[in-house]
């Protein structure tokens, strides 16, 4: 089972946040992070300049600043050096690490100051990410701020991510007259949230947490489409009293929300004056909710139920009242399940039973953290400090009464923590090496002089109530050395021994058969149900070849390829069939993204709905996602031929959602949004059926058969693809009766459905003995496939002895029915 990425996501940016602070505590110390920058082929960059940034949270809600804490520049051997003060006071501190250099795309790490730390940042080639923003009639808007609010990469298998709030030069442009504008600093493999704003018009953030999913946000680099529609804002005004005698309250932090299961990312709360007035301007027109923003350190003086306002463009919604009541307190004690002792700086989340908006709050010195809330029915739903497993809701209801106190006490457990020695097959300790536990979350290491380590996991990290089958992985890549270890839950100490590393190499290819260069590279080692990452940041050279080193010999792994322009692709291998530590792995074909999706997205009346996030997937396709138009429409650019899944959604209250599945190319999709998930619908971009018509020309599949060859005989035509286990199998069994169906009177013909290499398809054939006819599909693939009707591989076709389809689609296993029915 896979973690919830949508929690997760929150989770990085809630641990990865420091609240802001000038005095250090007593018991700060100081730690050191080294870093080398190395470009796309592994080699130094010198005078790269370092800039380490502090994300300071500044209330309970993902509302942020950045913070220049220190600057370097880089060595000849592109070494660096940040020093830094760790507290165990403060354990939410962190930074990001920015590396930049002329001429080449941003790089960054991520630093939680807790402890010394070695990071390597890439710099490679820069990608554009550029688009438009438009009004709601689509005509462009100038001199709008747009910034880069979140970016994310993936290094090593772990997220890397950067914010920004419009103060950091390197994300931040402003439209030109035509209201264009571009990034031209982006990561190859990054993904990015944008935020726009501009004096009249509304603030626009596109960020949305639900719509994550795990390894990519919203705009991928490369994109040049990118249309975001900035309305008139609407305006809110009104005034904070007590609900008991209608007095002003001042101080009162407000904040206003689209959906109160999920607060806007790097929205900043309003204060009410000292008459107890307020204003909230630059919201997007629509329904809002007005919430009091409780702060984390102690509770908040008053609380009220979340108010509901429905603002127009370019209007002011006045006369807002919000009525305030003291409400009930809920205190939670925290102590460490070993010890028993309280555990300080541990932050809370309590949700009411029924679902919606949660409060937070930290733990004092005494372990306890208080919040104040409106009576009702409340859950605790997550609890985390670093260091300790991550610990999920809570069954048990808590009952909040009007001018009460409610009493909790939870223990905290510590992540599980394995020591040991790497040696290599020398007995001799080795420095160095990297470990981490496969595949859960948690602290990896890396082994001292003396070989040793300390690594822990987390099995809270995992959505399921035990942990799977796990292992403990040992990579030592500038040494080409590897192994593996299985461990449990209850494992303490392990030693492990390296061994010589496997090697993979392969290449990745285009529909013409041409390799791609600077395809990016997923690499996970495989256990039972599950898969883990190992490596992202890899890439093709220029003919579009690839190198895997240190990877573990008795382990199973896959590799997944995409690149701009492209599908993906992904193969399995086992290391344990490499001879003499090297491994040639399958060739990755990636289908070209020329193709789109469009239709409309519609609520249960029917009606359009307008600012719906609509995204894309599926096992070849890329990941795409954009937003509907003010008329419900939408269209997903740059994705492949073949079957696609299609998600809308739409924030509000309740949220609605909404999928369907299709195929690369379709126009008239129609996805209606409901409360709860909807039972998926296929709507296609159907080929025609050939039932009843003379087959197409076998010239397009490059076959050439004379007419003395099949005159008078009945044509079985199989669409395949080598690099599809289910094509392999279905040619292995046409294979075994071919002369069953040559004394049939039937000629086999087998059509490669992508293009690969003729002599990789050559030498397919020859390997395999296939005994009939091979072609493969010239020109556009996508194009002829249609042309032949075909809607899935394998797809066989059956004709009579005139060459007229009599069947399509059918499957090997009632292929005798099919011959019963239409000949002897």
């Amino acid at each position: 089972m896979r973690k919830n990425w949508t929690s997760l996501v929150c989770i990085i940016v809630l641990l990865c946040s420091a609240q802001a602070s000038n005095a250090e505590s007593k018991d700060s110390k100081q730690i050191t992070c080294t870093g080398k920058v190395v470009d796309d082929q592994g080699r130094p960059v010198a005078d790269a300049k370092i800039e380490m940034y502090r994300v300071a949270v500044e209330t309970a809600i993902l509302s942020f600043k950045l913070q220049l804490r220190q600057e370097a520049t880089t060595d000849a051997d592109g070494l660096f050096t940040l020093k830094s003060t760790a507290s165990d006071d403060d354990s939410r501190n962190a930074v990001f690490i920015l590396a930049v250099k002329e001429g080449m795309a941003l790089g960054w790490a991520n630093w939680q100051l807790r402890q010394d730390a070695n990071v390597e940042i890439t710099l490679g080639p820069p990608k554009v990410l550029a688009g438009v923003v438009v009004d709601e009639n689509g005509s462009p808007i100038a001199d709008a701020d747009i910034g880069i609010s979140f970016m994310l990469v993936q290094a090593g298998g772990q997220p890397r991510f950067m914010v920004g709030d419009l103060s950091l030069a390197y994300l931040t442009t402003r439209t030109d007259a035509e209201g264009k504008f571009s990034f031209d600093r982006m990561p190859a493999d990054a993904s990015a949230e944008l935020v726009v704003k501009k004096a009249g018009r509304a603030t626009i953030s596109t960020f949305d947490p639900r719509g994550f999913q795990g390894r990519s946000l919203r705009f991928a680099a490369g994109r040049t489409d990118v249309k975001i529609t900035q309305p008139q804002a609407a305006k809110i005004e009104g005034v904070v009293v007590t609900k008991a005698d209608g007095k002003p309250v001042t101080g009162v932090q407000l904040l206003a929300v689209r959906d109160r299961n999920q607060p806007a990312f790097g929205a900043k709360p309003v204060v009410s004056q000292e008459d107890g007035t307020f204003s909230i301007d630059g919201l997007p027109p629509g329904e809002h909710l007005l919430q009091i923003v409780s702060p984390l350190e102690a509770p908040a003086n008053w609380i009220t139920e979340p108010v509901h306002v429905t603002t127009e463009a370019g209007e002011t919604t006045s006369g807002v009242k919000i009525e305030l009541i003291k409400g009930g307190l809920l205190e939670v004690l925290v102590t460490d399940s070993i010890s028993k002792k309280p555990v300080e700086n541990a932050t809370v989340s309590v949700q009411p039973a029924g679902g919606g908006t949660g409060s937070g709050a930290r733990t004092d010195k005494a372990g306890i953290a208080r919040t104040r809330l409106t009576p009702g029915q409340y859950r605790i739903n997550y609890l985390y400090k670093q260091g300790y497993s991550r610990q999920r809701a809570q069954q048990d209801v808590i009952t909040i009464e009007d001018g009460k106190t409610a009493h909790v006490e939870i223990q905290l457990a510590g992540m599980p923590k394995m020591t040991g020695v790497v040696r290599d097959d020398q007995d001799r300790p080795v420095e160095g090496v990297s470990l981490k536990v496969c595949p859960m979350s948690g602290q990896d290491a890396v082994s001292d002089a003396e070989g040793k380590f300390e690594v822990s996991w987390d099995p809270g990290g995992w959505s399921s109530s035990r942990p799977p089958a796990m292992i403990l992985l040992a990579r030592d890549k500038e040494r080409n050395m590897a192994a593996t270890v299985d461990v449990d839950e209850d494992t303490r100490t392990v030693d492990v021994t390296l061994r010589p590393g496997v090697t993979f190499t392969g290449k990745v290819v285009g529909p013409d058969g041409k390799g791609i260069a600077g395809a990016s590279l997923l690499v996970m080692i495989r256990g039972p149900r599950w898969g883990s990452s190992i490596e992202n940041r890899l890439a093709t050279d220029a003919e579009g070849n690839y190198e895997i080193k240190a990877l573990a010999p008795r382990n199973k792994y896959s590799v997944e390829a995409s690149a701009d322009g492209f599908g993906r692709c992904q193969i399995e291998a086992d290391a344990g069939e490499a001879v003499d530590n090297r491994l040639n792995v399958s060739t990755l074909t990636l289908l070209a993204a020329n193709l789109s999706v469009s239709g409309v997205v519609v609520d249960s009346n029917d009606e359009p709905v307008a600012g719906a996030d609509v995204s894309c997937w599926g096992d070849t396709q890329p990941r795409s996602r954009t937003a509907t138009d003010a008329d419900g429409k939408f269209t997903l650019e740059k994705v492949c031929a073949g079957n696609i899944r299609v998600s809308a959604n739409k924030r509000g209250t309740p949220p609605i959602y909404g999928q369907v599945e299709t195929e690369g190319g379709a126009t008239d999709v129609k996805i209606v949004l409901r409360q709860a998930s909807t039972a998926m619908r296929y709507e296609p971009k159907r080929p025609p059926s050939l039932v009843g018509r003379g087959l197409p020309d076998l010239k397009d599949v490059n076959v050439s058969l004379s007419t003395s060859e099949i005159e008078g005989k009945r044509l079985l035509v199989c669409f395949w693809d080598m690099q599809q286990r289910p094509s392999r199998h279905c040619l292995t069994q046409l294979t075994q009766q071919a002369d069953q169906l040559k004394g049939r009177g039937i000629v086999v013909v087998a059509v490669q459905a992508t293009t690969v290499e003729q002599n990789v398809l050559d030498e397919y054939v020859k390997k395999y003995h296939v005994p009939f006819s091979v072609g493969m599909v010239q020109g556009e693939a996508e194009k002829i496939r249609f042309k032949w009707g075909v809607r899935s591989l394998p797809w066989l076709i059956l004709t009579d002895d005139s060459h007229v389809i009599i069947s399509q689609g059918f499957s090997l296993v009632v292929l005798d029915k099919q011959l019963g029915q239409n000949g002897p």
